[in-house]
């Protein structure tokens, strides 16, 4: 029996029919990734100086009879954050984004300071005592891309992201008197280097479609960090 024509047109629009539903889920499929991520993260290792030290300084006024005044300093940091980071990324694409984050870290310190003053008067030393106390607040603020690896798997992926930005550091220091009335402040805005840049790569275990803890491993912040990311 010979086909005609038209019959083979039938089985090529009836074939058209079929597959227009599956490429169509297909495509949503490939779109319905999610395009916004918000991350917060706290570093578990991060190394940066606070004060919690004892220091002593002597002053010789009479180098031939031995007489010294001296003046030391008990500080003890009573608050040190390790570095907080939030961080926004946008997704063109499954595997590229580009973001904005905010770093801080700082302390807050407080202790004594004791001064030891020969009295020539009196042949003996004055001794006073005052209370003194550090601060220092760091803000980072970079913008960061980032490639995603392994964004098929329902449950684990990572990524690597570079961040370039500026770098913020603000000091303070303040001495009381012996009444605990404030007294000598001072106030600096670090001239140190102003950019900050960051090399990370972190690994992201996703629970639930929106919601995933992440562990980042990084140079120019902290070492190692946890935290969670929302996606929408």
């Amino acid at each position: 029996m010979k086909r005609t024509p038209q019959h083979s047109i039938w089985k090529l629009v009836l074939l058209i029919g079929i597959l227009i539903p599956v490429v169509g889920r297909t495509q949503v499929a490939d779109s319905t990734y999610k395009k916004f991520n918000l991350s917060l993260g706290y570093g578990l290792v991060s190394y940066f100086h606070s004060p919690n030290q004892e220091v002593t300084m002597y002053y010789v006024s009479d180098s031939i009879n031995n007489i010294r005044s001296s003046q030391t300093d008990i500080v003890v940091t009573d608050v040190k954050i390790k570095p907080l980071f939030l961080r926004f990324d946008y997704k063109w694409d499954k595997k590229n984004s580009i973001g904005f984050m905010a770093t801080y870290n700082g302390y807050r310190a407080s202790g004594t300071r004791t001064d030891s003053i020969w009295n020539s008067t009196s042949s003996s030393y004055d001794i006073s005592s005052k209370g003194i106390f550090y601060s220092m607040n760091r803000l980072r603020f970079q913008v960061v891309y980032t490639r995603h690896f392994f964004v098929d798997r329902p449950k684990v992926n990572t990524y690597f992201y570079t961040a370039l930005g500026v770098n913020l550091k603000f000091s303070k220091f303040r001495e009381d008197d012996q009444e605990g009335v404030p007294g000598d402040s001072s106030f600096d805005l670090s001239r140190g280097f102003p950019i900050a840049s960051r090399l990370c790569y972190g690994l992201r275990y996703n629970f639930s479609k929106n919601m995933s803890l992440l562990t980042e491993v990084g140079l120019g912040g902290p070492l190692l960090s946890i935290g969670l990311t929302a996606k929408f």
